[in-house]
Parts: C-alpha cells; sequence; structure tokens
C-alpha cells in the first residue's frame, strides 16, 4: 500500500497560528507608522504656516511694524489683516493649508510682541539700537491626534493638553537705522 503524504491538522493550526501572529505585529507597526506619518505631515504644515507669517512680518514697512507692536498679549492673525491688506489669508487653516472655518484638524496662527530688553532682561540704554528691538513669537496651533479633532486651538481654546504648538521668534527693529 502507498503511503499519502500530508500536513496534519496540528500542523497546519500551528503555521495559521504563526502566520496571524505575524500579519498582528505587522498591522500593529502599519498603524503607528500612519500615526507617526500623520503627526510629522502636520507638524511640517505647521511650520510653513508659522514662517509664512514670520516672513509677513519681516516684509512690513517700519510705519506698519510700528502699528503691529502694539499687541503686547496673544493675538490671533486675523487682527493683521488691516495690516497687510485683503489678501492676507488668516487662519484657521484645514490640513491642506487652505483657509477653512470648519472641518478636523484646524491649525491655527497666533502671535505675540514684547520689547527685545523684557524678553532678555538686559537693561538697556534709550536711543541705542536695542531699544528699537522687538521680539515677535509666532505660535501654530492644532489638535492633538488623540484630542477632539475640531477643537479650536485659538488664543481663546488653546490649551497644551489638548493642543500640539510650534514657536517661532523673530527679533525685528522698529526703526530704519
Amino acid at each position: 500500500m502507498k503511503k499519502i503524504k500530508a500536513f496534519t491538522l496540528i500542523e497546519v493550526m500551528i503555521s495559521i497560528f504563526v502566520f496571524s501572529s505575524a500579519m498582528v505585529g505587522f498591522m500593529a507597526f502599519h498603524a503607528h507608522t500612519m500615526s507617526v506619518l500623520f503627526e510629522n505631515e502636520s507638524a511640517q504644515l505647521a511650520h510653513a504656516l508659522a514662517f509664512n507669517l514670520v516672513d509677513e512680518i519681516n516684509a512690513m514697512s517700519y510705519d506698519s511694524f510700528s502699528q503691529f507692536i502694539s499687541k503686547t498679549n496673544w493675538t490671533d492673525d486675523a487682527d493683521l489683516q488691516s495690516l497687510f491688506g485683503s489678501d492676507f489669508k488668516a487662519s484657521p487653516f484645514n490640513s491642506y493649508g487652505e483657509q477653512k472655518n470648519e472641518g478636523n484638524y484646524r491649525f491655527y496662527r497666533a502671535l505675540k510682541v514684547d520689547t527685545y530688553a523684557n524678553q532678555t532682561q538686559l537693561y538697556v540704554q534709550q536711543g541705542s539700537y536695542l531699544s528699537t528691538l522687538y521680539h515677535v513669537e509666532v505660535r501654530v496651533a492644532w489638535p492633538k491626534r488623540n484630542s477632539t479633532p475640531t477643537h479650536a486651538c485659538n488664543v481663546g481654546g488653546y490649551s497644551s493638553e489638548v493642543c500640539n504648538s510650534i514657536i517661532i521668534p523673530l527679533v525685528r527693529s522698529a526703526e530704519n537705522y
């Protein structure tokens, strides 16, 4: 009689278990990779939005910048439209960088102005070049992935527990020296 060579039920079950374990590990790795990719894309867009506003502030005339330095507390960038003109796009922005008020994961820009002397806590003699310097902080905030994706991370709703943020500093003179 001829002996038939085949897999036993135990061997098949063990191979299915090994394959399933490998697939569960792969799916966990894939989910983690997608999470990291989402966070990196969000941070990249936030940097672009922040540097866009920093470039706008650097391009301001000295007269416009003198009007701008009155904003001493955190303020939304929507207040700047009068200084930059109607072409200026104010936050919030969606995840494509488009100006939108609705949707998930909205990016909000805010800024704060302080004198260079207050920021560095140095004595600055009036009339010197250092007395004309101002420190501008541009912040872009957006909801964390594990929080409510529609949370408004603007000046009124910013909280470090539910919002990611980056801050880009800028030092600029208010006068042409």
